[in-house]
C-alpha cells in the first residue's frame, strides 16, 4: 500500500474550506442517498452523509466527522477487526479505495491509476477487499490481497456484462454481485454459481436489482429493487429472496443493509436510518445530527452592459477556417458569413440574410466555400463560388447536417448528421453515402492526405455502466469500414480537449523531428499538439507540443505549412517550418442595439413578475430599450397618441408580462434547428436563455449577434465548455487534468466574457473549489450538478432535481424524486439558486392537443419528425400521473418557501425547445404550486440571477415583454398563448417571427437556387457500426441519450446475443479485455490497441 498520492495537491489551509464570504453552520438530521456500515462489535455506525465520512453510536446522536470537504467519499465498510474503515473516494480525480483508522487518523490510498475502483467490501477473514472496477474495459469484480496488493478477477464469465456491488457470503466462499441490473454469484475462484445459489430466486424482470446483502446464515439475500424508468421511477423497495419487505411508499436508498443480529438489520430510506426485523417488520429509526458549514459568497458581480452604444470588437468568431493557400480566412460572425484576406483587416460579408450559416470549408483549390445553412428549410450543405458569388444547395438530406469537410481531390465532402451517421457527399450531384454510424456527439471529420481514411474525435467510454470516457482519435478506413481508436498521448488521463473543431486534422509529412509519414494536429490540455503517424497510420512517437498558446478551432493550409487557430478571440497563424506565430489582423466591430424612439403599450392586463395578481388597463412607456414608466391608463392623456414619433401598441386584449427565461439550455448543441431555434424560443415567450456548456465561440457569436440586432432571438447568457474531469461524455465538456489547465480555462472565460462557469460531474472537488474562486474573481457565478461540497466552496447554485452524478445516484434528490432535510437545510442556508429541469412531461401535451395539431409555431418551426415524436408521446399515456414529478414539485415548493431561489430551465436540446419550459411550469401547477409562484421561477427570480434589470416590468427594467391571450396568473396554460414579444423594446408579432420559414420546405425536395433537380436518395454503404466497439451500438447510444441527467439504466449485454431482428450479431459485439479500452503503455514507440 502507498501513502496518499493526490494528483491535485491541496493547499495547507484547505483542509477545511476557506473562501470569501460568510460561513454558516448547518445541522443535518436527514440524509439524501445516505449510506451506513456497522462496526463488527455492533456499537458504531459509519455513515456517508453528503460525501463526508462520519461515525456515531449505534443508538444515534451527534455524529463525529472523519473526512474533509475534498474526500467526496461513498460506501463505507468496516474492517473485520473494527480498526479501520474503507470507502471509495474521488479525492484524486478518479474513484479509488481509501482507508482511515476508526479514530480519523492515517488516511491511506489503496488503489491508484486512471481506472475507477468502487464499492469495497472486506472479506470475512479481513485479508481481501472485493470491489468493482472498470480496469478491463467493463465493470468487473476483483479481490485485492491487502497484504500484497495483488488482484484477481471474481467475475470472469459473462465477459460483455457490467458487474458491481460485490458482497461476500458469511463463510467467504462466494461473492454475490449485480450483473446488468440482476443478481449474480461467483465462488471465490471466479466461477459463476448463480443458478446454484439463492441468487437464482431473486429475479425481478423489468426492474433493476441492486445493493445485495447476505443474511447472517448465508442462506438468503436482502436487496433493493427499483421499478420504473430513470425519469419515472415508481418504487424503491427492499426484498428478501423475492419477497417484499417494504412498501411502495417507502424510498429505500441504493445501499446494502447491515445486520444487528440474525433477525434485525439497519438500512436507510426516506432520509433516515431505520431498523427493521425480518419477523416483526419496522422497529423505528436511529436519530442523528451532523454539522457542516456552507458559505454565502461575497464578490462584486459583473453584469452585461446593455446601455453603452460604443463599438465593441467582435470576439464571437464561429469556426474560422484557413484557405488552402493560407491567404484567406472564412468565418461566421454577427449572423453572417465573412471572408478575410490576410493582411487586410477588413473582412467582406458573404451573406445578408436571417438564416443560419455555420461550418465553412474551403474546397481544395480554394475557389469554393461549402457551409451548412437552413435557407431552404433544413440544415443542408450549400456551396458558394467565391469569384462569382453563385450559391447552390448541394444536399437535400431531410435531416440536419453539420461539420462539412472537402476531400483532398475535391470530389467529396464528409459531414456528420443529426441522424447519427457520418456521410460522404458527392460534391457535384449531392448524393449521400452513409459511411459510419458514429458514437455520441463525435467531432468534425477530416480526410487523410490520400483521401482513403477519415479521422475524427470520438468519445471512448471506460465501461457501459457509466457513460464517461476519453476524447480519443478515431480513424476510419473508407474501403473496408475498419476502425481504429488511438489515445492522443501515452500519459494516463490525457485526452483531446473537445469534439467539435479542435481536431484532429490530418497533415502530410513528418513532424518537426522528422518522425512519421503524416501527422495529426489537435488540441490537448488547452494547447496545440502534433502526433506523428507511420505509414500504416499508427502513432509512432509521443505527441509534440506546438507552443503554449490557448488554441481552439484549428485549420491548416493545403501544404501543411501553416496552421491557424483561435487564441482567446484572436486569430493566430503558426508557421510549422520555423515555429513562429503571428497575429491575423481583423477589424470587425459591433454596437449594442436597442429600439429607437418611444413606444407606448396599452395593456388590458399587466403582471409585473412579482405581484400576486395582475393589474387592469395599464400603460407601459418604453424608450431606448428600457421601461421608463408604468401607470394606469389615462384616457385624457393624448400626448403619446398625438406624438408622431411614438409607436402605439394596442394590447387591450392581452396580458402583458415579463419575458420568460429558460435557465438551463445548451443551445449550441442544438444548432441542428438553425435559425428556427431562436425564433421558437421567442414564439413561446422566452426572451432570455442561460447556456450551460456550449462551444464558447458559438455561444459568444450568438450573444453578439442578438445584442447587435443582427439576429432575432432571445438574449443569451452563457458559459463556454463546461469544466469536467479527465473523463467526459458530451462534446462540449472540457477535460481538466490539473490546476494549471484550469487557470488557462479561467483565462479563456475572462477573454471571452463568460456570464458564468459550469463545473461538470467528474471535476474533482479541489478543482471545483478553485473554479468557484476563479469565477468569483471574474465577477461571475458558478454552478454544477452538486450541492455539497459546492456550497461549502461558495457556489452560487446547482442544477436539476437529481441530475447526472459520478456516483450513479444523486445526493440532491432520491431515485423517487424526493428531497430530504439535508438538501433543504444546506440550500436554504446558502440562499443559492436551484434549476429544476423536470423531465418526462411529454404526456402532458395531450392536455393541449391544439399545440400539436394546429399551432402554427409548431407546424412551421418544428421539423415533422420532431413534431411526430411529440404527438406520439402525447398519445401514448395522456394525462397520466407521474409520482416522481409530483415529489419533485413538492420539493420545489418547499425550497422556495425556505428561501431557495428556484429558477426554471428545460435542458434543451435534450428536450424540445420552447414548449418544454411551459411543460415545466404546467407540471409545477398540476402538482400543487400556484400559477404565480410557477411564473416567478421563470421571470423575476430567474431574471435577477442574470441581470438586475431582467425578469420584471418596472421603470428602469429592460423592455423584454410578452403579450399573451388569457391570464397566466390564473391559468398557467395561458402563458403559452403568445401573440407577440418585445426584446429590448423591439416588438415582433408571431407572424413576423415565423415568416422566414413560412414558405420553406421542412424536409426534403426543396427548390434549389441553382434550379437543378433534387439529388438522388441516400446510398447505403457497408456502414461500419458496432463492429469491435460496443459503444457504437445504437442501443447504447439511445440508452445514454435517454438517461441524460439521470441514472444510466442497465441495458442487455452488448454481446450480440440479443441484437435486434435483422441485425448482424457481429456488429453488436466487441472486445472486453484491455485492448478494447486501453492502449499499450509507453515502451519506446506509442501504439494503440486494435481489435
Amino acid at each position: 500500500m502507498k501513502d496518499c498520492d493526490v494528483p491535485h495537491p491541496l493547499p495547507d489551509e484547505a483542509k477545511e474550506t476557506d473562501v470569501t464570504g460568510s460561513t454558516i453552520t448547518v445541522e443535518l438530521t436527514e440524509g439524501t442517498s445516505l449510506a451506513i456500515a456497522l462496526s463488527p462489535d455492533g456499537r458504531t455506525i459509519a455513515m456517508d452523509l453528503q460525501g463526508i465520512l462520519w461515525t456515531m453510536r449505534v443508538e444515534g446522536g451527534t455524529a463525529r466527522r472523519l473526512t474533509d470537504d475534498f474526500g467526496d467519499i461513498a460506501r463505507p465498510q468496516w474492517s473485520s477487526d473494527g480498526s479501520r474503515i474503507v470507502f471509495q473516494s474521488y479525492r484524486s480525480g478518479n474513484f479509488h479505495l481509501w482507508s482511515i483508522d476508526a479514530d480519523g487518523t492515517h488516511l491511506n490510498q489503496l488503489t491508484h491509476g486512471e481506472f475507477d475502483c468502487r464499492e469495497p467490501r472486506f472479506s470475512p477473514d479481513g485479508r481481501e477487499l472485493a470491489f468493482a472496477s472498470d480496469l478491463s474495459g467493463r465493470y468487473a469484480i476483483y479481490a485485492m490481497d491487502l497484504a500484497t496488493g495483488a488482484r484477481r478477477l471474481l467475475s470472469s464469465e459473462h465477459a460483455a456484462s457490467e458487474a458491481s456491488e460485490p458482497c461476500w457470503s458469511p463463510d467467504g466462499h462466494r461473492v454475490v454481485f449485480v450483473r446488468d441490473g440482476a443478481l449474480a454469484c461467483a465462488d471465490r475462484n471466479g466461477i459463476d454459481v448463480t443458478t446454484e445459489t439463492v441468487a437464482a430466486r431473486c429475479s425481478h424482470p423489468g426492474a433493476v436489482v441492486g445493493a445485495p446483502a447476505w443474511t447472517p446464515d448465508g442462506r438468503s439475500l436482502v436487496y433493493r429493487v427499483a421499478l420504473g424508468s430513470a425519469r419515472d421511477m415508481r418504487a424503491s423497495r427492499l426484498f428478501v429472496d423475492g419477497v417484499a419487505l417494504t412498501g411502495d411508499d417507502e424510498d429505500v436508498f441504493p445501499f446494502p443493509i447491515v445486520w444487528l443480529d440474525h433477525d434485525r438489520f439497519l438500512y436507510t430510506s426516506d432520509g433516515k436510518i431505520r431498523c427493521r426485523s425480518l419477523s416483526r417488520g419496522a422497529l423505528g429509526t436511529i436519530p442523528f445530527a451532523a454539522s457542516v458549514q456552507v458559505t454565502k459568497p461575497q464578490y462584486t458581480r459583473k453584469y452585461r452592459d446593455f446601455h453603452a452604444d460604443t463599438p465593441r470588437k467582435v470576439k464571437g468568431l464561429s469556426f474560422p477556417v484557413l484557405s488552402p493557400d493560407a491567404r484567406h480566412v472564412a468565418f461566421g460572425a454577427l449572423n453572417q458569413l465573412w471572408l478575410l484576406t490576410i493582411g487586410d483587416p477588413q473582412p467582406v460579408a458573404l451573406s445578408a440574410d436571417p438564416y443560419a450559416k455555420i461550418w465553412p470549408a474551403f474546397s481544395p483549390d480554394g475557389t469554393r466555400l461549402a457551409y451548412i445553412c437552413d435557407r431552404a428549410g433544413n440544415m443542408d450543405i450549400w456551396v458558394r463560388e467565391l469569384a462569382s458569388g453563385i450559391e447552390v444547395q448541394l444536399t437535400d438530406a431531410g435531416h440536419a447536417l453539420k461539420q462539412c469537410k472537402w476531400s483532398p481531390d475535391g470530389m467529396q465532402i464528409a459531414c456528420a448528421s443529426q441522424d447519427g451517421f457520418i456521410y460522404r457527399v458527392d460534391a457535384v450531384s449531392g448524393s449521400m453515402r452513409r459511411e459510419l454510424h458514429q458514437t455520441v456527439w463525435s467531432g468534425r471529420p477530416d480526410w487523410s492526405p490520400d483521401g482513403m481514411y477519415l479521422v475524427l474525435a470520438a468519445v471512448r467510454p471506460y465501461s457501459a455502466r457509466f457513460r464517461e470516457g476519453r476524447n480519443a482519435i478515431l480513424i476510419h478506413e473508407l474501403a473496408s469500414g475498419r476502425l481504429q481508436y488511438h489515445d492522443p498521448s501515452p500519459t494516463a488521463g490525457d485526452a483531446l480537449d473537445v469534439r467539435n473543431a479542435n481536431g484532429p486534422i490530418w497533415l502530410g509529412g513528418a513532424d518537426a523531428n522528422g518522425v512519421g509519414a503524416s501527422r495529426l494536429l489537435f488540441t490537448m490540455r488547452g494547447t496545440l499538439w502534433s502526433l506523428p503517424l507511420d505509414a500504416h497510420h499508427m502513432p509512432c512517437a509521443a505527441p509534440l507540443p506546438l507552443g503554449d498558446e490557448t488554441a481552439d478551432a484549428i485549420s491548416a493550409s493545403a501544404d501543411g505549412r501553416h496552421v491557424m487557430f483561435l487564441s482567446n478571440a484572436r486569430l493566430r497563424l503558426l508557421d510549422l517550418t520555423d515555429g513562429t506565430v503571428s497575429e491575423v489582423p481583423l477589424d470587425l466591430t459591433w454596437t449594442p442595439h436597442s429600439a429607437s424612439g418611444r413606444t407606448v403599450v396599452r395593456a388590458g392586463k399587466l403582471w409585473d413578475g412579482v405581484a400576486d395578481h395582475s393589474l387592469n388597463d395599464m400603460d407601459i412607456v418604453v424608450e431606448h430599450g428600457h421601461i421608463v414608466s408604468i401607470a394606469p391608463h389615462d384616457p385624457t392623456d393624448a400626448a403619446d397618441r398625438q406624438n408622431p414619433t411614438a409607436r402605439y401598441i394596442d394590447a387591450r386584449a392581452y396580458t402583458v408580462m415579463p419575458g420568460l427565461t429558460d435557465m438551463h439550455t445548451h443551445r449550441e448543441m442544438g444548432n441542428q434547428l438553425g435559425a428556427r431555434e431562436p425564433r421558437i424560443f421567442l414564439s413561446f415567450g422566452i426572451t432570455s436563455t442561460r447556456g450551460l456548456s456550449d462551444n464558447p465561440y458559438l455561444a459568444l457569436e450568438n450573444k453578439e449577434s442578438v445584442d447587435a440586432g443582427a439576429r432575432i432571438g432571445p438574449r443569451s447568457f452563457a458559459t463556454g465548455d463546461a469544466l469536467d474531469g479527465t473523463r467526459t461524455f458530451w462534446d462540449g465538456m472540457r477535460p481538466i487534468g490539473g490546476r494549471q489547465q484550469l487557470e488557462r480555462e479561467l483565462g479563456r472565460a475572462q477573454a471571452l466574457d463568460y456570464d458564468l462557469i459550469k463545473c461538470y460531474v467528474r471535476l474533482p472537488p479541489d478543482l471545483q473549489q478553485m473554479a468557484t474562486r476563479g469565477a468569483h474573481a471574474l465577477g461571475i457565478p458558478v454552478t454544477s450538478h452538486y450541492l455539497f461540497p459546492a456550497m461549502a466552496f461558495g457556489a452560487d447554485g446547482y442544477e436539476h432535481m437529481g441530475g447526472t452524478s459520478r456516483f450513479g445516484y444523486s445526493r440532491t434528490g432520491s431515485a423517487l424524486g424526493r428531497m430530504y432535510q439535508d438538501v433543504l437545510a444546506i440550500s436554504a442556508a446558502a440562499e443559492c439558486y436551484r434549476t429544476p429541469t423536470l423531465f418526462g412531461l411529454e404526456s402532458m401535451l395531450a392536455d393541449s392537443p391544439a399545440w400539436l395539431y394546429s399551432d402554427r409555431r409548431l407546424k412551421t418551426l418544428f421539423k415533422p419528425d420532431d413534431l411526430s415524436a411529440l404527438q406520439h408521446a402525447a398519445d401514448s399515456e395522456p394525462g397520466r400521473y407521474i409520482p416522481m414529478v409530483a415529489s419533485q414539485v413538492q420539493a420545489i415548493d418547499t425550497m422556495m418557501r425556505a428561501g431557495v431561489r428556484i429558477v426554471t430551465g428545460s435542458d434543451f436540446p435534450i428536450v424540445a425547445p420552447g414548449i418544454s419550459l411551459h411543460l415545466n411550469l404546467r407540471a409545477m401547477v398540476r402538482y400543487g404550486m400556484t400559477p404565480v409562484d410557477a411564473l416567478r421561477t421563470a421571470t423575476s427570480v430567474s431574471g435577477s440571477a442574470l441581470h438586475p434589470n431582467l425578469g420584471t416590468l418596472r421603470p428602469g427594467a429592460l423592455a423584454d415583454v410578452v403579450f399573451v391571450s388569457g391570464d397566466p396568473t390564473s391559468c398557467i396554460d395561458d402563458a403559452a398563448n403568445v401573440e407577440a414579444v418585445m426584446v429590448g423594446g423591439e416588438y415582433r408579432t408571431l407572424d413576423e417571427l415565423i415568416e422566414p420559414f413560412a414558405g420553406t420546405a421542412l424536409k426534403g425536395h426543396s427548390a434549389r437556387h441553382s434550379g437543378t433537380a433534387p439529388p438522388p436518395a441516400v446510398e447505403a454503404s457497408h456502414t461500419a457500426s458496432a463492429t469491435h466497439y460496443w459503444w457504437h451500438d445504437a442501443r447504447w447510444i439511445e440508452c445514454v441519450n435517454a438517461a441524460c441527467c439521470s441514472a444510466l439504466m442497465p441495458i442487455p449485454s452488448l454481446d450480440g446475443s440479443d441484437a435486434p431482428d435483422g441485425a448482424d450479431p457481429a456488429n453488436r459485439s466487441g472486445p472486453v479485455g484491455p485492448a478494447a479500452r486501453r492502449v499499450s503503455r509507453w515502451s519506446g514507440a506509442y501504439r494503440s490497441g486494435e481489435a
